[in-house]
C-alpha cells in the first residue's frame, strides 16, 4: 500500500453563512431543540469540501484504489462558531510510518485578526478494494 504524502493547504478564508448551517443541520439531523443561529460542533467538516482544501482528499484513494473510511474525529473549541463568522483555516494531513493505512487531517481555525476558534481532527483508514464486501 502506498500512502499519500504528507500535505499543507492554505490559509483559506471561509465564512459561516446560514443558509450552509441550516443545511447541514438537516442533512445531519442536528438536534431539533437547538436554536436555529447555533452552529454544530462539526459544522468544519463542510470546510474539508472547500474547493481548496479538498486536495486532502484528492489523492487518498492513490494507485491502489484505496477507500478511505473515518474512524475517529476531535473538535476542540476555544470559542463557539457563530453565524457569520469570517475564518481563516489551514489543513494539513499527516501519515503515520507505524500504521501507514491511516491518514490523520488536521485544521486549525482563526478569526480574521488571528484568534484562534478551534481546531480540529479526522483519522481516515485507508482500505483496499479487497476489504469492501
Amino acid at each position: 500500500m502506498t500512502s499519500p504524502p504528507p500535505l499543507r493547504i492554505g490559509p483559506v478564508e471561509a465564512r459561516v453563512e446560514a443558509d450552509v448551517v441550516r443545511r447541514y443541520r438537516k442533512a445531519t439531523a442536528f438536534d431539533d431543540r437547538a436554536t436555529e443561529d447555533e452552529v454544530p460542533a462539526t459544522f468544519p467538516a463542510v470546510w474539508l469540501w472547500h474547493p481548496a482544501a479538498k486536495a486532502a482528499f484528492d489523492d487518498l484513494r492513490g494507485d491502489d484504489s484505496l477507500i478511505p473510511v473515518l474512524i475517529a474525529q476531535r473538535f476542540c473549541y476555544r470559542r463557539a462558531l457563530r453565524i457569520g463568522d469570517e475564518v481563516r483555516f489551514v489543513v494539513t494531513r499527516r501519515v503515520d510510518r507505524a500504521a501507514p493505512e491511516d491518514v490523520q487531517i488536521e485544521a486549525h481555525v482563526e478569526d480574521l485578526q488571528g484568534a484562534v476558534i478551534a481546531d480540529f481532527s479526522a483519522t481516515y483508514r485507508l482500505f483496499g478494494p479487497e476489504a469492501v464486501l
